[in-house]
């Protein structure tokens, strides 16, 4: 009899502190969703501008920046087709050749740190990570002077090669290869497994996840990347990179008689492979950034 009422007892004091908890919480919630939502309209607005005004005549964009369109201009998008297909294919090539040449060197590096114990590892694992403090514009002469010195400038390949390494990279995936079981490596190498196999074999099928997410980071840095294809490629303009591209592109038409239309059209066109590439990677970008970051 004790026993039911003490139960009793619990079960209200719960209902009791259930109830205090609802009154609390719609509160928070609010101020959380308020606080989300304005966070989301910032983001959003550049992209609504953007949208709208690629669809503007010379002179709506000049009476009204901000507002909807009275008279839909579709031309635009043909017009800017036309100037950036063909740095759409470069840049195509750039970023294929660099999320695949970052994915295997920056997975084996990883994979080295991460299951092999030799002399200074810590040591130059640390020198590693300490490259992720140094800003890349102080690297930038160095790299310029390096890859003129081997023949590279005004070549795609000087654009790709200095860019497949990244600390960054090499973090996650190290502490994503550290949290795989032992016992998984050592049953292969009894099988008679290489070092080599047991990279490809076991190390890269489990690492999906954090591959997406080296491969998704890498694709939006070639992507948007403007300084370093403009210093390799500069007077190579059929070699010219989206983001080199659009930029000549605001320089010819982003004035008061041509307007911004074919500009900003130019815009939407090259983003839409990135928004692409983030929708059906999204989940896996989420889950590699968790997975790598969980172990220091």
């Amino acid at each position: 009899m004790d026993n039911q009422m003490t139960a009793s007892a619990e079960l209200v004091q719960g209902d009791v502190n259930k109830k205090k908890m609802r009154k609390k919480a719609p509160v928070s919630q609010i101020v959380l969703n308020f606080v989300t939502v304005i966070l989301l309209l910032l983001t959003l607005f550049p992209f609504y501008v953007m949208i709208i005004n690629a669809f503007k005549s010379p002179t709506q964009f000049l009476v009204d920046p901000l507002g909807v369109p009275t008279e839909w201009v579709f031309s635009y998008f043909a017009v800017a087709w036309e100037y950036v297909k063909y740095y759409f294919i470069n840049t195509m090539i750039i970023a294929a050749a660099e999320v695949v040449l970052a994915v295997l060197v920056n997975g084996a590096a990883a994979y080295g740190f991460a299951r092999f114990r030799f002399k200074g590892r810590d040591a130059m694992f640390m020198c590693v990570l300490a490259i992720m403090m140094i800003p890349g514009i102080l690297t930038l002469i160095p790299q310029y002077a390096l890859v003129h010195k081997l023949g590279l400038s005004g070549s795609l390949l000087g654009v790709i090669l200095p860019q497949i390494a990244s600390p960054f990279s090499i973090f996650l995936l190290k502490n994503f290869f550290q949290g795989l079981p032992q016992e998984v490596f050592e049953a292969a190498e009894i099988d008679g497994a290489s070092g080599i196999t047991k990279f490809f074999r076991i190390a890269i099928p489990l690492a999906k996840p954090i591959l997406f997410t080296v491969g998704l980071t890498t694709l939006m840095g070639c992507w948007n990347d403007l300084i370093w294809p403009r210093l390799i490629l500069l007077g190579h303009e059929d070699l010219y990179t989206i983001s080199v591209g659009i930029m000549e592109l605001t320089n010819m038409y982003g004035n008061e008689s041509f307007g911004m239309g074919v500009p900003l059209a130019a815009y939407c066109i090259v983003s839409l492979p990135l928004l692409v590439a983030f929708f059906f990677t999204s989940k896996q970008f989420i889950k590699g950034l968790s997975a790598g970051a969980i172990k220091m």
